[in-house]
């Protein structure tokens, strides 16, 4: 098993569906949980590689649905692709993306405050 600050990856999903039998999201998730536990948020440079794996894996939702857009986007009218396009600027989806994160953040940093008082770290 690799230690909590290797990157994540189908190893890992691969290991915590068979040990303790949960998806690759339930796992992808503790892993971030046990990540921040395990990263010290006063360095810089550590917090902000934490936060850009977090980010990474937010941002996968965006990719999928550029490219379902895409797809899409020949069957729409000129007027429908200046709409659509007006409302996912990068600006807006760098916003997105951070707002999503720092509310996971807080959540994870709660489920760590009620873990450590089940268990002893």
């Amino acid at each position: 098993s690799s230690g909590i600050n290797a990157e994540y990856g189908q190893a890992m999903a691969d290991e915590a569906r068979e040990r303790y039998k949960i998806t690759a999201i339930q796992s992808r998730k503790m892993y971030e949980i046990l990540r921040l536990r395990a990263t010290d948020t006063s360095c810089p440079e550590a917090h902000k590689a934490y936060r850009l794996d977090v980010k990474r894996r937010l941002n996968k939702a965006f990719q999928k649905e550029k490219k379902a857009m895409a797809r899409q986007r020949a069957r729409l009218t000129e007027e429908e692709l200046k709409a659509l396009d007006a409302t996912k600027t990068p600006e807006q989806q760098h916003e997105f993306l951070e707002r999503s994160f720092l509310e996971l953040e807080t959540e994870y940093r709660k489920v760590i405050e009620r873990m450590a008082a089940f268990v002893e770290f």
